[in-house]
């Protein structure tokens, strides 16, 4: 018979014997006491030769190598799921050989969860390690079958022929996917290899205003594509339209270009692909002195409201909360991609600070969603984060988004922005208490162009292998069939294959892994 044990965001699947969980005693109804664990016969491990008996149990690790052959609060279970970023499931099997046997060749089967790597070990009774694996494989398609088979040989792996296998979940041994991306070759990564993928789109003002099939074909693209390259979500990061900036300035152009830009988003919208925007400074209406009006925040978004406001989303099976039941200008989604639960965080243009107060409550209210920041002016073109000048048309919120919003909260991995023209990335390691990872990226193609017009259409995709931890990023124009936006900058800052490259990331907040053996 076998029950489910779910605690503190980990199942375990475990043997019950005399009406009991071997391994727990109830307390309080659902929160188990620890016991030493019972070992149940193995289940997905076989030996040649054959074992006289063969037993397990499972355990969380802390470590993708465990320093202790044997661990605290193991269970008796055949399977075991977490969803701790360092919270490393495993099955731990005691194989007793005829003794004085000193070679075996031991062999597995079960799944994962992804296209998480699996891992075996066997322990080294004299050097007390279960040292590098003996075998290691990736299921062929996500949480598909993975079978491991590895010669053990050596007296220090049987102790009176008694050999001691670890089966973990262990992050990405395979640097395949980092190798076959770090080099531009003008493609994108192949699907089979990563998780899913994130698109990103900024600064579509000029094709809003003069050439709105370009537009089209940015999103267009998106949707014939979506299932091929696993896009999970896209985002776009601000300047939907060009002429909303000045009081006095003819409404009926920025209508115009609001009803562009709609259009093309409803590409998106009719394929039921997630999606989201955000108000850049274009996007906004500001003051003869280029600056918002103060203490008028709202109006200031009403016309970006009338078309992407909470309305057009608030029914979508994706949609969180906006920062008003009126003002979608700073928003929020909830999505689940790849077993993992995700916060997409909208910040418009130069956020006040009862906005930035509204998103801190947010961020409060969802520390087990890994989160991505999508904001409009977070980097300048060299990396930096300037400080904030509120109210000003051309300050940064990036400090203080840094500062309020990234650094505190253990949830953020992923800063998106647009506004500067060109491209930056920073990757912030050890950062917070939890020294994570933050990765930031810049992408702004709103000044390059085609034949003297800004109508190049780049937008990029980052594509995510979660179990190395590495994100292929590529930039492409779907109306240009090309993946070089450095060839269309005026400025000619940058080298050939810029636009493609790989990163570190990291899921702090909620990481499924998941090790389950299989008869």
């Amino acid at each position: 018979m076998k029950s489910t044990w779910r605690t503190g965001g980990i199942v375990a699947v475990f043997a019950v014997v005399n009406g009991v969980g071997a391994d727990t005693l109830a307390r309080g109804g659902d929160d188990p006491i620890p016991q030493p664990a019972v070992e149940i016969p193995a289940i997905g491990l076989v030996a040649d030769p054959a074992p006289l008996s063969s037993t397990m149990v499972a355990g969380i690790s802390e470590t993708s190598a465990p320093d202790r052959r044997i661990g605290f609060d193991e269970t008796s279970a055949s399977t075991l799921a977490t969803t701790g970023a360092d919270e490393f499931p495993y099955l731990r099997y005691t194989v007793k050989f005829t003794p004085g046997t000193e070679a075996a060749t031991v062999s597995w089967r079960g799944r994962s969860v992804n296209r998480n790597d699996i891992a075996m070990h066997v322990w080294d009774a004299v050097a007390q390690t279960w040292g590098t694996p003996v075998a290691a494989a990736t299921p062929v398609t996500p949480g598909g079958v993975v079978e491991l088979s590895a010669q053990v040989t050596g007296a220090e792996r049987f102790e009176s022929g008694t050999a001691a296998v670890l089966v973990i979940d262990s992050p990405r041994l395979d640097e395949g996917f980092e190798t076959r991306n770090a080099l531009p070759d003008q493609q994108f990564a192949n699907p089979e290899s990563y998780d899913f993928a994130l698109q990103h789109i900024t600064d579509t003002q000029y094709i809003s205003r003069d050439d709105p099939e370009v537009y089209e074909s940015m999103t267009q693209w998106t949707v014939d594509n979506a299932e091929k390259y696993k896009v999970a979500y896209s985002m776009h990061t601000g300047d939907l339209v060009q002429s909303h900036i000045r009081p006095g300035r003819p409404e009926d152009m920025a209508r115009k270009e609001f009803e562009v830009a709609s259009e093309s988003m409803k590409i998106l919208e009719d394929a039921g692909i997630p999606h989201g925007v955000l108000p850049g400074n274009h996007d906004n209406l500001w003051n003869v002195a280029g600056r918002m009006i103060p203490g008028e925040h709202e109006k200031n978004h009403a016309l970006y409201n009338e078309f992407f406001g909470p309305q057009r989303y608030q029914d979508r099976p994706y949609w969180g909360d906006s920062f008003t039941d009126e003002d979608n200008s700073a928003h929020y989604d909830l999505i689940d991609i790849a077993g993992a639960k995700f916060l997409m965080l909208y910040l418009g243009y130069n956020p006040p600070d009862k906005v930035m107060r509204w998103a801190e409550g947010v961020l409060d209210d969802h520390p087990d969603h890994n989160t991505v920041i999508g904001t409009h002016y977070y980097l300048n073109e060299f990396g930096d984060k300037p400080n904030m000048g509120f109210s000003d048309i051309h300050a940064s919120s990036g400090a203080q988004i840094w500062n309020r919003l990234v650094k505190p909260y253990d949830s953020v991995f992923m800063v998106l922005s647009g506004h500067i023209d060109g491209q930056a990335t920073v990757i912030d390691h050890n950062v917070g208490r939890d020294g994570r990872t933050v990765t930031q990226l810049l992408s702004d193609y709103q000044y390059f162009e085609v034949e003297g017009e800004r109508r190049t259409g780049f937008q990029r995709m980052l594509q995510f292998d979660i179990d190395a931890g590495k994100l292929a990023v590529t930039t492409h124009s779907p109306t240009l069939g090309s993946f070089h936006p450095e060839r269309f900058d005026p400025q000619n800052r940058y080298e050939a294959g810029s636009g493609e490259f790989v990163v570190d990331f990291t899921l702090p907040a909620d990481l499924p892994r998941r090790v389950s053996a299989e008869g």
